[in-house]
């Protein structure tokens, strides 16, 4: 009897684990994504350049189309009149908050200077979203605000999976009501303790638990007139979404531990009923038979046992990839805070020069619009980026095939960068093979990959460098190779150089700058279609890019 409560024990434990982990794979996603769609907004209303003769209509289409969970994005005037969103049939033009009544959150931004998010309230369509409002400042004037609704129904279809009917996921809020019930048997709104039963045993400790932000494994018990009915299993773990703070759990019947476990159960009893046949008629053999049974019973009891280790260990690596990926959020907005201010900051000063020097000189003029111009260049090229690492991410970049002549492509792309070279005096051999054939690929971002490659080889080298691009066949393939004789890269920095926002931690990369996404970029091009790209590099001796691409027979488009 010993022997079986120790099993069902190790069980149970094993079974708990793997719940928390699936919790927190799936409060963690979730979280994610929220913060996520939220960040787009906040890049753009962090670019401090004064609000847009469109009232950010282009941005905000942009940004709708990237999240792809967004039901409605506005845009409300620093006198609370909503003047732009998208899409139009839901955005109610010319609503005043202030004469509606509903300007409590957009006077709370203004002074906060922060985000706020709503708890899921109702909306005239029936069903529950949460409100997002994000300031809008120009320098220290307050320009208005973007609003921004997600639908609780999104959440539930991208995150909460269908259980059967007696395991289901439950979600709290900071105060312990219920948000959202999978098992669709409980109202929202109310009290979860209050709904069960605050007398069941182990409950009210495990929602005070889940209320303080906390993260574990409990269980209780069903009680119904006094007496025990079931014992339940809940994993639960936190979601902080800015200034909500929520609650994800995962119950379970402990009914599905002893499913797990009923085989053993099942191979005991038939243990014990051979014993006695065996007894009785065959006593020789009993000895060996139990000695076989046994070996079978702990071998079947050690399987599964590390079945579940193996699922937990599954589990904590996607658990270590999703903290690498909030890490790497971190740093982005490290990255773009500075990419967009710098810019911005230099924009700001030419601006300033030209309108207190109505009669500077004309040269002076021209070059402090040239100032303006490349720095408004360098912030398109940074959201560019932006939205194409996030299609590139969502499986979303389109290509456009046609047959492409690499020569022309590689004379445009060297065009493009065609001031830098000589600014820095580079010298640029090109090897192409003579009976190459053309490359069945999208032009405009093979010109993309090319300048990409090219623009990190000029700058990693120094003046009078030499760069060799090198073109030829092998079978239905084409191999493309840049190759520079600059600074190079160590074997660890190589390691990560296609990671998205990774950028070599030394003094000539702070020289250059750079989000840290081309590279990602690249490969995502290239691998979208089919390709393949590497890097081999020496510390001190230089870099080489190689990258392939599917070759186009010419005889079909003749």
């Amino acid at each position: 009897m010993k022997t079986n409560i120790d099993v069902r024990s190790v069980v149970e434990e094993q079974y708990q684990n793997q719940q928390l982990l699936l919790t927190r794979q799936i409060s963690n996603s979730i979280e994610r994504s929220l913060n996520e769609k939220v960040l787009l907004l906040e890049v753009i209303a962090k670019k401090d350049t004064g609000v847009p003769p469109d009232y950010y209509k282009s941005d905000l289409k942009s940004v709708y189309d990237v999240a792809g969970m967004f039901y409605v994005v506005e845009y409300v005037a620093a006198n609370g009149t909503i003047v732009s969103g998208y899409p139009d049939e839901y955005v109610p033009y010319g609503l005043n908050l202030y004469e509606s009544n509903q300007h409590r959150a957009f006077e709370m931004v203004k002074a906060s200077k922060d985000v706020y998010i709503t708890e899921p309230l109702k909306l005239m369509e029936g069903n529950y979203g949460s409100f997002i409002w994000i300031p809008v400042f120009e320098g220290d004037k307050f320009r208005g605000a973007f609003i921004a609704i997600i639908h609780e129904a999104d959440l539930k279809s991208r995150y909460v999976v269908e259980s059967n009917s007696s395991s289901y996921a439950y979600l709290l809020d900071e105060r312990g009501r219920l948000l959202y019930d999978e098992s669709g048997n409980y109202k929202r709104g109310t009290n979860y303790a209050e709904l069960l039963g605050s007398d069941s045993p182990g409950l009210v400790d495990i929602i005070s638990k889940q209320v303080n932000g906390s993260e574990g494994n409990g269980k209780y018990f069903v009680l119904d007139n006094g007496s025990v009915v079931e014992e339940r299993l809940v994993s639960y773990s936190p979601i902080n979404w800015y200034n909500q703070k929520w609650s994800l759990a995962i119950t379970n019947p402990s009914s599905e531990v002893d499913r797990l476990i009923v085989s053993v159960y099942l191979k005991l009893f038939i243990v014990a009923v051979v014993s006695v046949i065996f007894i009785v008629f065959v006593s020789s053999f009993v000895v060996v038979i139990i000695f076989n049974w046994s070996k079978s019973l702990e071998k079947e009891v050690d399987e599964k046992t590390q079945e579940l280790k193996e699922s937990n260990k599954s589990l904590l690596e996607v658990n270590k990839k999703l903290k690498e990926l909030d890490r790497l959020k971190t740093e982005f907005l490290s990255i773009v805070s500075h990419e967009l201010k710098t810019p911005l900051t230099a924009m700001k000063t030419s601006s300033e020069f030209l309108q207190e020097n109505d009669g500077c000189d004309v040269s002076l003029r021209h070059q402090m619009l040239d100032i303006i111009i490349r720095n408004i260049d360098r912030q398109s090229r940074m959201v560019d980026d932006l939205l194409d690492i996030s299609r590139i991410e969502s499986n979303r970049m389109r290509f456009h095939r046609e047959p492409v002549d690499i020569e022309e492509t590689i004379k445009v792309s060297l065009e493009v960068l065609d001031s830098i070279i000589k600014e820095k005096h580079m010298t640029i051999l090109v090897e192409v093979q003579d009976d190459l054939s053309l490359i069945n690929t999208d032009k405009d971002k093979l010109v993309q990959v090319f300048v990409n490659l090219l623009n990190n080889a000029v700058k990693f080298s120094k003046k009078k460098g030499i760069i060799t691009i090198t073109v030829e066949t092998e079978d239905d393939i084409v191999k493309i190779s840049i190759s520079d004789n600059g600074i190079g890269m160590s074997s660890e920095e190589l390691e990560r150089i296609f990671d998205k926002f990774y950028q070599i931690d030394s003094t000539s990369t702070r020289k250059v700058g750079g989000s840290g996404l081309g590279l990602s970029i690249v490969k995502g091009i290239i691998e979208g279609q089919g390709g393949t790209i590497i890097a081999r590099s020496e510390l001190g001796k230089g870099s080489t890019f190689v990258f392939t691409l599917i070759k186009q027979d010419i005889e079909e488009y003749k």
